[in-house]
């Protein structure tokens, strides 16, 4: 074990030391780009979705810069300042609060003319204790903003909303409250047709339709219509550019395999917070026969057994079949037996690899399967097992990204799931 710590050891050095580096960089580098507008986009959920509208939105007008993916961490988000250029209109910035202490390095390095905040949620509870400490470290982000700076705030989060009172620049609301510069309402996202809702702003309406799955994304969707209204961009001219907008990788992503069966991808984020906007969709839904297929929640201080009733008791009002992938396959199991499902409908597994064999023989025509997880549980496997094969299995990881970026996934098109 000794041995090991102390190969570890310079390697983490040696990753610190390029961090600062490539930090040191990026502020000098920030501080040239007189003529970019940088626009920072925090919340506990919807960054990247909200990134990418609003990127859809001024990419059809002017030349910008936004984060790849969801590469908003102490490396990505130097990296990404390191990109732009001074042609660049606009760069348009996730911002992640995850880590104690982490927006107070990041958000003076942006020093961004707009801030967007999205939400205050439990996404990061393993960091702080309370949610008042989660929108105490995404405040930071409003306190980097520049002398002119505007916030963009969600009126609809009393955490977010909060913020305006300790903030001494301009803020610009979105939501439902009177004061909203843009508000919705006339949700809906009934699957399989997509999210759709409409929008108001200055007397007039509009009907928005997107390629997401789920009404949980109009925070993120709002927030950046009103980002774009502020960078002179007219609703009615950024909603074709909504439109054309793909739901991002593993969240709330929606996957058609061979014959007629639809996986929605929600594997990357598994928040208590996001679990029941994406058991609200599969309870929505039309099709044939609802398939959950879960590991755990995560962001919650829940023992292992009332996780798992947490669980049971919500599958229970929305799915036809529950499949657990679970250490504790016995918790699992007792969980759904006290929430009244059937033995026949319920399914507890301890590997990835027994699940896949069991859904390849289970699956048919029509089925809808929501696939939920965390990242570090990269039940990703479980889609691109089912398409064909995969050389990974092995039972953690700690890289926090998408299977589909991994080059160990080793997929290759094969046999798909049975239909019957």
């Amino acid at each position: 074990m000794k041995w090991r710590q102390k190969l570890r050891w310079p390697g983490l050095a040696l990753w610190q030391l390029k961090c600062e580096l490539v930090y040191a960089a990026a502020y000098v580098w920030r501080r040239l780009l007189f003529r970019t507008t940088f626009i920072a986009i925090t919340g506990s959920v919807g960054k990247t979705t909200a990134k990418d509208c609003l990127a859809a939105i001024l990419s059809a007008r002017f030349s910008i810069l936004s984060t790849r993916g969801s590469e908003n961490d102490t490396i990505g988000l130097p990296r990404s300042i390191l990109r732009v250029r001074p042609w660049h209109r606009f760069a348009v910035l996730e911002v992640a609060a995850n880590g104690r202490g982490l927006m107070q390095r990041s958000a003076p390095l942006v020093n961004p003319h707009i801030a967007l905040v999205l939400t205050v949620a439990r996404t990061h509870m393993r960091q702080h204790k309370t949610l008042e400490s989660v929108a105490a470290e995404k405040f930071e982000l409003l306190k980097a903003l520049r002398p002119d700076g505007i916030a963009v705030l969600n009126s609809d989060s009393p955490l977010v909303a909060a913020m305006a009172a300790r903030s001494t620049r301009k803020v610009v609301w979105f939501g439902s409250s009177a004061a909203s510069h843009l508000k919705a309402d006339e949700l809906s996202s009934i699957w399989p047709e997509r999210f759709t809702f409409r929008l108001q702003a200055g007397g007039q309406s509009w009907k928005v339709r997107t390629q997401l799955v789920g009404t949980q994304w109009i925070t993120s969707v709002l927030g950046a219509l009103t980002v774009a209204q502020v960078c002179g961009v007219a609703p009615a001219e950024a909603l074709p550019a909504i439109e054309t907008v793909q739901p991002y990788i593993a969240r709330m992503q929606p996957a058609t395999v061979l014959d007629g069966i639809t996986i929605l991808r929600d594997e990357y984020n598994g928040s208590i917070d996001t679990l029941m906007p994406a058991l609200r969709v599969l309870s929505d839904a039309r099709s044939s026969r609802k398939i959950l297929v879960i590991s755990d929640v995560g962001d919650t201080s829940e023992h292992t057994k009332a996780r798992m009733r947490l669980i049971a008791d919500e599958a229970a009002r929305v799915a036809d079949l529950t499949v657990f992938i679970s250490s504790s396959p016995h918790h699992a199991l007792r969980a759904a037996r006290h929430a009244g499902i059937a033995p026949d409908a319920v399914k507890s597994f301890l590997t990835l690899e027994q699940t896949v064999e069991y859904l390849k023989a289970e699956l048919r025509a029509g089925d809808l399967l929501l696939l939920r997880g965390g990242a570090r549980d990269h039940l990703s496997r479980i889609y691109f097992a089912l398409l064909g094969q995969i050389k990974c299995w092995i039972p953690t990881c700690d890289l926090m990204r998408p299977c589909d970026q991994c080059p160990k996934l080793g997929a290759r098109p094969g046999s798909s799931p049975r239909a019957r």
